[in-house]
């Protein structure tokens, strides 16, 4: 039974609709059950019973009664009760069984009160289908019979009615029962991926069942700590940023100083340390600048990726090549984050590219992939995750030596991690790296909370 799982719809709505249409149908079925078994077919062995016993009560009244008042008696027993007298002329043909089981009550009653079998056989009369049953009273043979039309039920009828209704009740039941809870589990949804996203969405109302207003008021405060969280990491970042860098100041000025007094070799090696200090500290405080600007505007990335090309290759010949896929692709972001994005990938791309050449494509789609692609030595698919990781570097190609300080790719992933966009890095067919920056379409809801 492990497969029903992957069989249930994903829906909420759609698996309650689902569960509703199987309670309401096996509630209609026992119903129906119920009522055909206590009710229904003791009534019709009841009404069986009595046409039996009009049955032989008029067969019995036809044999006493004058020829020439019989073909009057006949009509009026026709009109009255449905039921017909004759003469039999040739046998009936047997039966297996009858199609109603009110047609069985009624032949188990003319047996029963006859004292012998006296079976119903069909045969047609007058384009109807009849059942007849042949008897002999006061030494006369007769037959006398009744339609089937006149015991015919409707009951696939009522089966499609039963359908019918179950299938018009159970939508709207649906609805009713699904469709405010549904509607709060995409409202808590929608706010739970904004929070991931370190937005600060609304707060959830506080209304409805018991349990949904403790999960909304959960929820509302789990926000607001997380918001505070966001608050004191960016202040912290920023203090620490700023505290640092004043006497990290003061030391270079003091070793300037020093450098005619004493090893300038040594002299050097500290003030490289504390550059790498410094560039640390700004790009810490660069990313906490960063993080608060959720600032959006509708740009045109085509331009928007040509300067950032540009700034990168700024002061020396970088080998880079730029293609887009349209002359435009105008859509409304965070520029000043896409723009720390894109800087950063790049700039990796030369560092690391053992002065290959970078290409950077634009793929301008409803969603916007940018790829940013060298020929380095590449990264070991094991290596690929933890490479976003602050301060992580690869033994062998990227180390301090080149440069880098362990930050840039955790910059970029916190970045696009907090505008809703995706990073990742894959390796290439013939060595080297692929950084994929990809960036879904803005909901109209996000816009109008920005």
């Amino acid at each position: 039974m492990r497969w029903l799982p992957a069989l249930a719809p994903s829906s909420i709505y759609l698996r309650t609709t689902g569960i509703l249409l199987i309670a309401f149908l096996a509630f209609a079925l026992l119903i129906l059950s119920a009522v055909a078994h206590f009710t229904i077919m003791p009534l019709a062995r009841s009404a069986g019973d009595d046409l039996a016993a009009l049955m032989l009560l008029s067969a019995r009244s036809w044999a006493e009664i004058p020829p020439p008042a019989r073909e009057e008696f006949n009509d009026r027993l026709y009109q009255d009760h449905g039921l017909r007298i004759r003469e039999p002329r040739e046998p009936l043909p047997p039966v297996d069984s009858l199609p109603l089981p009110y047609l069985e009550f009624v032949e188990q009653s003319l047996s029963r009160r006859a004292g012998f079998d006296l079976p119903l056989r069909p045969q047609m009369h007058l384009g109807e289908q009849w059942y007849w049953a042949d008897l002999s009273i006061g030494g006369q043979n007769l037959r006398i019979g009744l339609s089937l039309e006149r015991v015919a039920t409707r009951h696939l009828d009522g089966a499609l009615v039963v359908l019918v209704i179950t299938a018009l009740l159970v939508p709207l039941t649906a609805v009713f029962m699904a469709g405010r809870t549904t509607r709060r589990v995409r409202l808590l949804s929608a706010a739970v991926a904004d929070v991931s996203q370190g937005q600060q969405p609304a707060p959830l109302p506080d209304r409805g069942p018991r349990e949904v207003r403790m999960l909304a008021s959960n929820f509302n405060r789990m926000t607001r700590q997380v918001r505070e969280l966001l608050a004191n990491r960016t202040t912290l970042l920023a203090g620490i940023s700023h505290d640092l860098r004043t006497p990290l100041t003061r030391m270079r000025l003091s070793l300037e100083i020093l450098r005619n007094k004493h090893d300038p070799k040594l002299i050097d090696g500290i003030c490289k340390d504390l550059g790498t200090m410094d560039r640390i500290i700004g790009q810490t405080l660069e990313l906490s600048r960063d993080l608060e600007n959720r600032q959006i505007e509708t740009v045109d990335l085509v331009a928007l990726i040509e300067q950032i090309i540009a700034d990168v290759g700024r002061g020396e010949e970088k080998d880079i090549r730029w293609t887009g896929s349209a002359p435009t692709c105008t859509r409304t972001l965070n520029p000043v984050a896409l723009q720390r994005i894109l800087s950063n990938l790049i700039e990796n791309a030369i560092r690391y590219g053992n002065g290959s050449r970078v290409e950077v494509t634009l793929q301008c789609a409803p969603t916007v992939t940018i790829r940013v692609k060298d020929r380095g030595p590449g990264i070991p698919s094991d290596q690929l995750e933890a490479v976003f990781r602050p301060f992580h570097r690869l033994d062998s190609s990227r180390s301090s030596q080149t440069g880098g300080s362990g930050l840039g790719l955790a910059i970029v992933e916190q970045l696009a991690k907090a505008n809703g966009w995706n990073v990742s890095l894959r390796p290439r067919e013939s060595g080297g790296t692929e950084a994929h920056v990809v960036i879904p379409p803005l909901r109209s809801a996000e816009i109008d909370t920005r």
